[in-house]
């Protein structure tokens, strides 16, 4: 089973000291927001066609490639893992966005990235105020170990995930690594040399282990611990001598990547807390489909109106009031992908040809840009 566990590096997120004292500072404030979450949730469950508040959150994608250009992770990968992730975060009433499109940095001495490559790197790419994740060949952390990717939790520090090519498409380990970003530590708890000093019994479950009390005990999952259904299979105890029985479909374990596939309730409450919480950190977020992603400057295309969104009919009307400039516009995907692009004109968008899902649309003058969620 060791070359088995070979085949799945873990995540190369430290937890350190320092960050779980923050984390357990902010607690009270976040009871706040999980107090709303569980609001939002109650309210859903009373009427299921209650639309709710969905926040979409920009992310910089850098793809990481040889220096002829060849190579990294490609644009359909992308947009895979994207709708998989926000297939997974829509619980926690958020949606991931590709901003301004891919940033590709050609670097045969990053495709092999060590993390003590981290700052030589995001010196000239990273975009403040934004989440940065970059995609690479291959990713070692300190002791030279492989590892899926890992998250820079580092009080004060960017928002950064740099992430394994191949783990990007096993559907739980960008989710994972997120997850960090939210304030969420690994199932077992926040030492990864050491069994969790949390109970079996629930009893320290808001002080030990993850800190979070719908996620049983974890003695720190592997490979080697699940059989191929997913089912626990290890005899570790904890103190009091109680056979642990933890959840290997968490998606903050260290269970088999295919077996990851859910937050707890806890968990999503907790992101969606943080997030709130924090909220200034990520531009601007929308509380609809449509709102505007970007304008630092006092943007001329605010005003524009874009309806239907849901798309009906396959046509999306465009109308402008303040700007005779002329309007171009381009229809991409979550990852950047251009299905259309023109001069915007008195006829509606026609989105006949393209399948149902989530797409961007971009609208540029000469002294304007602006970004829109659109859905059709």
């Amino acid at each position: 089973m060791s070359s088995q566990n070979k085949l799945e590096p873990n995540c190369g997120t430290i937890i350190t000291s320092e960050i779980a004292k923050y984390y357990k500072s902010l607690k009270p404030l976040l009871k706040t927001y999980e107090q709303d979450f569980s609001q939002i949730k109650f309210n859903k469950r009373k009427n299921n066609k209650r639309k709710e508040v969905i926040h979409s959150i920009p992310i910089k994608a850098h793809v990481i490639r040889a220096s002829d250009g060849s190579g990294g992770i490609n644009t359909y990968v992308l947009n895979k893992a994207f709708k998989n992730l926000n297939s997974i975060y829509t619980d926690a009433f958020m949606s991931f966005f590709l901003y301004d499109g891919i940033n590709y940095i050609d670097n045969d001495n990053l495709c092999h990235f060590n993390k003590d490559k981290e700052q030589s790197l995001t010196k000239t790419t990273y975009v403040s105020g934004i989440i940065n994740i970059y995609f690479t060949d291959y990713i070692e952390n300190a002791s030279k170990e492989s590892i899926c990717g890992y998250s820079d939790t580092t009080i004060g520090k960017n928002d950064i995930i740099i992430m394994k090519n191949k783990c990007t498409t096993n559907n739980s380990s960008l989710a994972h690594e997120l997850g960090h970003l939210f304030s969420l530590i690994h199932t077992h708890g926040p030492d990864n040399n050491k069994i969790t000093s949390e109970l079996v019994n629930g009893s320290n479950c808001d002080t030990d282990g993850d800190g979070i009390c719908d996620t049983p005990a974890d003695p720190k999952l592997s490979s080697s611990k699940i059989d191929n259904f997913c089912k626990y299979k290890g005899n570790e105890t904890d103190s009091n001598g109680d056979i642990f029985s933890p959840d290997t479909g968490n998606i903050m374990s260290y269970s088999r990547k295919a077996c990851r596939n859910h937050f707890s309730t806890q968990q999503l409450a907790r992101m969606y807390a943080y997030y709130k919480s924090q909220e200034n950190r990520f531009i601007i977020s929308s509380e609809e489909p449509d709102t505007n992603i970007e304008s630092k400057q006092t943007n001329e295309l605010n005003d524009i109106k874009v309806y239907p969104n849901p798309i009906k009919n396959d046509v999306l009307f465009v109308k402008t009031n303040n700007t005779k400039d002329i309007l171009n516009y381009k229809i991409t995907n979550l990852v950047g992908q251009i299905f259309l692009s023109g001069n915007l004109s008195n006829q509606p968008i026609s989105f006949k040809n393209l399948p149902y899902g989530s797409y961007l649309l971009t609208l540029e003058s000469k002294h304007s840009k602006i970004i829109k969620k659109i859905i059709k």
